[in-house]
């Protein structure tokens, strides 16, 4: 009784090798079969991508908001520009009775 268990192991450990071996093989000819498969539709992807045409960032807006969204980009435009005169004054020596 005992050599039938121990052979039962042994057929049990020898096949469980052989089923890890096939699923490593599996996943090995997965991965060719995609490598494969994204390099010959590469050159498509990429020419589709280099296709499509260039969009202009600008947001579509409605009649009413046109000149709402002109004044906000007025608005960003001036903070914009008081950042940079900020900055620029700052850069600046400062003035002999200041005390430095």
């Amino acid at each position: 009784m005992p050599f039938v268990i121990l052979f039962g192991m042994m057929l049990g450990f020898v096949l469980h090798g052989i089923g890890a071996a096939a699923d490593g093989i599996a996943h090995l000819i997965d991965v060719i079969t995609n490598a494969a498969w994204l390099h010959a539709a590469w050159d498509a992807i990429a020419g589709w991508f280099h296709s499509a045409p260039a969009i202009q960032m600008t947001p579509q807006l409605r009649l009413g908001n046109e000149a709402l969204y002109a004044q906000f980009q007025q608005l960003m435009d001036t903070q914009f520009q008081v950042g940079e005169l900020k900055r620029t004054i700052l850069t600046l020596p400062a003035l002999p009775g200041e005390g430095y």
